[in-house]
């Protein structure tokens, strides 16, 4: 039985060419799809749940393609078999969040939410990596100025955090009217930054995380405010700095916090910061979402060796601490096994 190859920063960057990343995305998808596949015949109840049949066959038919693809003489229908599975897989997780609702609702004696949310860890995980190494080959065939494809080797944190902030700000005035006020700061005692710290990296993970915890900011912002003027007295700060090994982001509010006694519940695929718990919160706006943005946010954190950890202050507001690797060779895919099990780092690493 084979595993997945997990693959560093530093080895994407050592594969530039497309016929090389062709050849490797062509030997591991099929074995990614395929853990994908068992996992969903391992829930038993997975031929009543229409969402999760649907998301079995997309995977199904993918895993067909991959292997009786060629890639020679050109390599046009290994692209237009990756173009499809990339582009199939932008609904899986609505479906996936759905089906998972479904199956607590036929089912929910026998699958516990812990068991709901490390599933979904480990399949959405198992599926971001694989978008990854599609999106990278995809992106090297494109003449763009970066020829790195999706990474960006002088990646602007907090360039990145301003462009996450100003598609939020524009998201959360279409819906409520208001716009809450977001500052950025950047500092790094790594010399050669110049204060501005820049690192290999994803942009676009990095701007999904980003995008997703202020959004929680900014609604929860307004919700607490009556007048633009006490909107503009709590404003939503970002603090990105580094050393020569790690970036840090701080993202803080004064919306008043998260009570104790949900804790670590915001983390579930079943809880929602928007709507609470239940299949009501599946009927998403772009602010709210489907309630699984804050779980695949820290997936993506952690997908290359990062972290996300969230610290409530009751009354006061929720400071958001994002970690991450700035050394290509330590940027290192993190897996999920059979087992669902995988290595993650948590704030506790980072406390003096």
């Amino acid at each position: 039985e084979m595993t997945p190859h997990p693959v560093s920063c530093q080895d994407l960057l050592r594969c530039l060419e497309p016929w090389r990343a062709a050849k490797f995305v062509h030997s591991e998808m099929p074995i990614r799809y395929a853990e994908r596949i068992r996992w969903i015949e391992r829930i038993k109840d997975w031929r009543r749940i229409p969402q999760l049949v649907q998301v079995y066959w997309i995977h199904l038919e993918t895993f067909q393609a991959f292997r009786s693809v060629e890639r020679h003489p050109t390599l046009d229908s290994f692209t237009e078999v990756v173009q499809k599975a990339v582009e199939d897989q932008r609904e899986v997780v609505r479906l996936m969040a759905t089906s998972m609702h479904r199956l607590q609702e036929i089912a929910g004696d026998d699958y516990a939410p812990g068991f709901i949310d490390e599933f979904l860890d480990g399949f959405l995980l198992n599926r971001f990596g694989s978008n990854v190494l599609m999106s990278q080959y995809l992106a090297l065939l494109k003449p763009t100025e970066r020829t790195t494809g999706i990474i960006d080797t002088r990646c602007d944190a907090a360039e990145v955090c301003r462009q996450a902030a100003g598609e939020v700000l524009r998201i959360t005035h279409d819906y409520t009217g208001r716009r809450p006020l977001i500052r950025v700061e950047a500092r790094s005692a790594h010399g050669s930054d110049e204060g501005v710290p820049r690192f290999s990296y994803i942009p676009s993970a990095l701007r999904y995380i980003m995008a997703e915890l202020l959004k929680n900011s900014c609604r929860a912002t307004v919700d607490v405010v009556q007048t633009d003027q006490e909107l503009d007295a709590r404003p939503i700060n970002i603090v990105v700095c580094a050393d020569d090994r790690r970036v840090a982001i701080c993202t803080s509010d004064q919306a008043g916090g998260i009570p104790f006694d949900i804790g670590s519940h915001v983390w579930s695929y079943l809880y929602s910061t928007a709507h609470g718990t239940g299949a009501q919160k599946l009927r998403a706006n772009e602010l709210a979402g489907f309630g699984v943005g804050l779980p695949l946010s820290r997936l993506y954190a952690r997908y290359l060796g990062g972290s996300l950890d969230l610290i409530s202050l009751p009354g006061y507001g929720v400071h958001a601490y994002l970690f991450l690797p700035r050394l290509e060779s330590k940027q290192l895919e993190v897996l999920p096994d059979m087992d669902m099990h995988f290595p993650h780092h948590s704030i506790g690493e980072h406390v003096l």
